[in-house]
């Protein structure tokens, strides 16, 4: 994979060009000046720089020299003749104008590298060629990157590489979805996959968490409601699923959708037809539905709270997302990635991925998965010490002993054994209910390392009531 680096002020139009490089397959860094690329990188590693022209204005009003490696293509949004002969004088091997459109600049690019014979060897790979990159359409480049760290979903542990390849085989169909996972395992980002890799792309992606909308409300916020169906209905309003028309529409929680909406939600598939609440005709709707839960659906039906034929009408094709515990080195490399995206975002120097760090890490069962994992590392980045980030602040380990203890202390009886040798759902089941009636939910999920919408789902799965107020 070949190495471009681009330096250019955040408001350079020669940053939307970071995006659809590294959709042809190469692995590109931005900086916004030459002092930072020299900071966290070590220019001499790349392939090719691209710089914007303001920041050599700027490096020449400073007397500050340009690294004559690598080859540089020289950008400018204020083009001129005098400046593109100073700019090649002084080693560019390009000269362009800005905004220059994709194709142009891709030649280029591929022109440099081609000529290039003084590539670092650890990072040469078969150069790219114009005919290969413009073989591919963007949907292609996509499937073949997922997993990669320039993707949305990262992972290359054998259950992920089959899931990826699930992806890429259903993508272009129009089947339905049922996507299976615990909660924090990344099932929307998925959803987003199979949109983006489909032929529904140009059209919206529609996502709705069905937990998140209170259930006399769910109908008209899918469906749309006519003028005066309800009280406060005070104009007709289209739903969700109209909004999703030709495009993506994801139900998250499928599970929690009330019996009524599931019947609604059955014609919608039978027939490609939707109704708002209190109409009388029905509008034609082509919809994708991809749809997620963390129930068991099929012990939902026998219990008689979700409706068999609409069960197996979304039941067409499943993906499972494994939890964060079961992916191996994934943990590792989706906590780099994801300590680099937090330093980016709270505007801190990059910090080193220590091992005692990545120990700490490892010997975590994340039961929040992939979204606890996030959470903790940005306190970690918070807390740390503006060059380094210290596993103590990840406070999870330490956390859960400390619950543990805490536990013990509130009821000396409790046998010590009932701690020992039982599962995560057993610990948080015996700490919920233990805890409820001193503590809110916010101060609940916050004691276990993950969101309110977490502990809800958790309450919900293992059947778990809330704390009950007796009215004296």
């Amino acid at each position: 994979m070949h190495h471009i680096m681009i330096i250019c002020p955040e408001d350079s139009p020669l940053k939307e060009s970071e995006k659809w490089l590294s959709r042809y397959g190469f692995q590109v860094n931005i900086c916004s000046t030459l002092e930072q690329a020299n900071k966290y990188y070590d220019l001499p590693d790349f392939h090719l720089i691209l710089v914007d022209q303001k920041i050599l204005d700027e490096l020449q009003t400073n007397d500050t020299p340009f690294p004559d490696t690598p080859p540089r293509i020289v950008l400018d949004s204020r083009p001129s003749l005098s400046t593109g002969v100073d700019a090649m004088a002084h080693g560019a091997v390009y000269y362009l104008p800005l905004p220059t459109d994709s194709e142009n600049l891709l030649k280029h690019v591929v022109n440099v590298l081609e000529k290039a014979n003084d590539a670092p060897p650890s990072t040469t790979v078969n150069k790219p060629t114009s005919q290969i990159l413009f073989a591919r359409t963007e949907k292609e480049e996509e499937a073949l990157h997922l997993g990669d760290l320039d993707s949305n979903i990262i992972g290359h542990c054998p259950p992920m590489q089959s899931l990826f390849s699930d992806i890429r085989k259903v993508a272009g169909t129009d089947v339905t979805v049922l996507i299976r996972g615990e909660s924090g395992t990344g099932k929307e980002l998925v959803a987003k996959a199979l949109h983006s890799l489909s032929k529904r792309h140009k059209h919206p992606i529609i996502s709705v968490n069905c937990a998140a909308i209170p259930e006399n409300l769910i109908e008209s916020e899918l469906f749309g409601h006519e003028k005066g169906a309800f009280t406060g209905a005070v104009s007709a309003r289209d739903g969700l699923i109209y909004a999703a028309d030709k495009g993506t529409l994801f139900l998250d929680e499928i599970g929690e959708l009330p019996l009524e909406a599931q019947a609604r939600l059955l014609r919608v598939l039978q027939e490609g037809e939707i109704r708002r609440v209190g109409a009388v005709q029905s509008s034609k709707v082509d919809i994708r539905l991809v749809t997620a839960t963390h129930r068991n659906l099929i012990q939902m039906v026998k219990q008689g709270r979700f409706r068999e034929d609409l069960y197996y009408r979304l039941y067409v094709m499943e993906l499972l997302l494994p939890p964060l515990r079961d992916r191996g080195d994934d943990i590792s490399i989706l906590a780099k990635a994801l300590l680099e995206k937090t330093c980016l975002k709270h505007k801190r120097p990059i910090c080193e991925y220590n091992k005692e760090f990545n120990k700490a890490i490892r010997d975590h069962h994340w039961p929040g998965n992939v979204r606890e994992l996030e959470n903790a590392i940005e306190r970690a980045v918070i807390l740390s010490p503006t060059h380094k980030v210290e596993a103590a602040n990840l406070k999870i380990a330490a956390q859960i002993q400390n619950d543990s203890s805490s536990t013990k202390d509130a009821k000396p009886t409790m046998n010590t054994s009932t701690q020992e040798g039982t599962t995560l759902d057993d610990y948080f089941k015996y700490f919920v209910t233990t805890h409820q009636h001193t503590m809110t939910e916010t101060q609940l999920a916050h004691s276990l390392g993950i969101s309110r919408k977490s502990l809800w789902e958790r309450r919900q799965k293992l059947e778990i009531p809330k704390k009950v107020t007796n009215n004296k």
